[in-house]
């Protein structure tokens, strides 16, 4: 049987580092873990599981949404009223977000009647930028770092994308991914 050695507080080793027992590691090891858990979690928590589902399909009278486009712009959705509006929340380090925007970049080139608009949440401004450049959004995106706007809407998890029909009136919603094909099947609630 090995002998234990007993180490005094501030003892230091041959090399003159201070002593550190295997316990100590493993529970600096299992924090570093947990922590890193939690933050992963925290990340991926925020961003939608990818599978698209359908929204309350009550209909709502649409929340404002007014901001500042990356462009610098001001935007203001009552200003779109007496024509249908598609918006739709996401960030550039959501995969689902980066899997459904060509999809809807080609739908939105579809849709000349149709107004369209993003919002960007708690993204950084320059990343933002780079998303929509690289699947060439046609649409003005409206900046909301803090999440803000989102909140308003309710938006809990990313993307969402919400149809609203000429009258300002919230007619379907989309939480999670989708495809070109579920995007026209909810355009038609709110022509």
């Amino acid at each position: 049987m090995r002998q234990r050695q007993v180490i005094a507080p501030g003892d230091r080793s041959p090399s003159g580092r201070p002593h550190v027992t295997r316990a100590a590691t493993r529970r600096v090891a299992a924090v570093t873990l947990v922590t890193g858990m939690l933050v992963l979690a925290t990340m991926l928590s925020a961003c939608g599981s990818g599978s698209a589902t359908s929204g309350s399909t009550s209909e709502t009278q649409a929340a404002p949404l007014k901001g500042t486009t990356l462009q610098g712009q001001t935007y203001d959705l009552a200003a779109h009223t007496g024509k249908p509006v598609v918006v739709n929340f996401f960030a550039s380090w959501c995969p689902p977000c980066n899997s459904e925007a060509p999809d809807l970049a080609a739908f939105a080139k579809a849709h000349p009647e149709v107004d369209f608009v993003g919002v960007d949440v708690n993204d950084k401004q320059a990343d933002a930028q780079a998303f929509v450049a690289k699947y060439g959004l046609p649409y003005p995106i409206v900046y909301d770092p803090n999440g803000e706007v989102g909140s308003g809407w309710n938006v809990n998890a990313i993307p969402a994308t919400f149809f609203i029909d000429k009258d300002g009136v919230v007619k379907d919603s989309i939480v999670g991914a989708a495809d070109s094909a579920t995007f026209e099947s909810k355009l038609k609630s709110a022509l």
